[in-house]
């Protein structure tokens, strides 16, 4: 009887345990969440707007966005991300930070090389448009580690084609997907810079995918960091501009393309009050002559507009505008159907204008 109420009781401490957070920090709850935000804070600057879409997998704690100065980075612009199979704050806070285990998702045979069981998986998946005339998707990483050298923790990085196929972004210089027993020859110690107390780091690489074929095309990008044989020693790696290699053009194209939206902006603008400023100009009284040069002008442009982005529906041009079917359309018939329908427009208010002066 001693022995079952013994047992019973260490039952409950357990549960209680397992069960009950630090004080601060709720860990072990595995969400998935828009992760639009961190996605925006390692996208080089250039190609943020490729982004369609972001998804974080895993322990809220696991990822961090920082502008601390750290190992390197930022490398473009003043914020990067970092993801870890551990508390992504221990990396930046250090010896001051009381760190616990995330308790996270638990793959079986997940390690992408040995075929360990993988602990506290953590997955950042950005989706993104591929710029015409892009050669290549890059960006920086670096390993850090308190695994090294006793496990097989990993970096799992990689593009999912629109063919179906999947390609490896990031590779050691052996050509291995980066995990600690590869990475052996190629860690240095941490000695404490910037603050931070894990062992040892790789030097900071590029990964890189050739994307030349997909251009306009949607490939998904996923980041994945685990811990391999144990949940314990932890590992976090720094990532940071996330980039196409493109040609000059396609930033001649990109500022092209914001005064192709500008002008058919206003352009809709001024066609969706036209049927309103047209009935109130003829109940006003304006002239015949008036109000079929005003009316030949608007369907002129509604013409020319629809000519510029290369459709025959209005409402497909809302959808090209802003890239959702990849289209460059005309830019003087854009320049010019909003300039034909802002003059029928004025043409209608002036013409009201003088009835109600007169």
């Amino acid at each position: 009887m001693e022995k079952r109420n013994f047992l019973w009781v260490m039952a409950l401490f357990l549960v209680f345990v397992v069960s009950s957070p630090p004080a601060g920090a709720v860990y072990g709850s595995v969400i998935t969440r828009d992760a639009t935000d961190e996605a925006n804070a390692i996208l080089n600057s250039n190609f943020r707007d490729s982004l369609v879409s972001a998804e974080f997998k895993g322990v809220e704690e696991q990822i961090l966005v920082t502008t601390k100065p750290l190992l390197g980075f930022p490398i473009e612009g003043d914020s990067y991300v970092i993801l870890s199979s551990g508390d992504a704050r221990y990396v930046t806070a250090g010896a001051d930070y009381d760190v616990e285990n995330v308790s996270g998702i638990y793959v079986e045979e997940g390690q992408p090389v040995t075929g360990q069981d993988a602990y506290d998986v953590v997955r950042l998946t950005l989706t993104l448009r591929v710029p015409h005339g892009a050669k290549v998707l890059s960006f920086k990483w670096r390993m850090v580690s308190d695994d090294y050298p006793n496990y097989n923790d990993y970096f799992y990085a990689y593009v999912e084609l629109p063919d179906g196929t999947r390609k490896v972004a990031a590779t050691l210089p052996n050509g291995s997907i980066p995990y600690i027993t590869a990475a052996v020859p190629y860690f240095q110690d941490v000695n404490n810079q910037d603050g931070v107390i894990l062992d040892n780091m790789t030097p900071i690489y590029t990964a890189s995918v050739d994307v030349s074929q997909y251009g306009g095309e949607e490939i998904t990008l996923v980041l994945e960091v685990a811990d391999a044989v144990d949940d314990v020693e932890d590992t976090a790696v720094i990532i940071d501009d996330v980039k196409f290699d493109v040609p000059q053009s396609f930033f001649v194209y990109n500022r092209m393309m914001v005064i192709a939206q500008v002008w058919t902006m206003y352009f809709f603008k001024l066609h969706d009050e036209f049927d309103e400023i047209y009935a109130n100009a003829s109940a006003a009284g304006v002239d015949n002559e008036t109000l079929s040069l005003a009316k030949e002008l608007h369907e002129n442009a509604t013409q020319m507009i629809m000519e510029a982005w290369d459709t025959d529906n209005l409402d497909d041009i809302k959808l090209r505008v802003w890239g959702a079917i990849p289209t460059y359309p005309k830019m003087h018939l854009v320049r010019r159907a909003y300039v034909t329908e802002r003059n029928a427009v004025y043409m209608l208010l002036e013409a009201i204008k003088e009835l109600e002066g007169s």
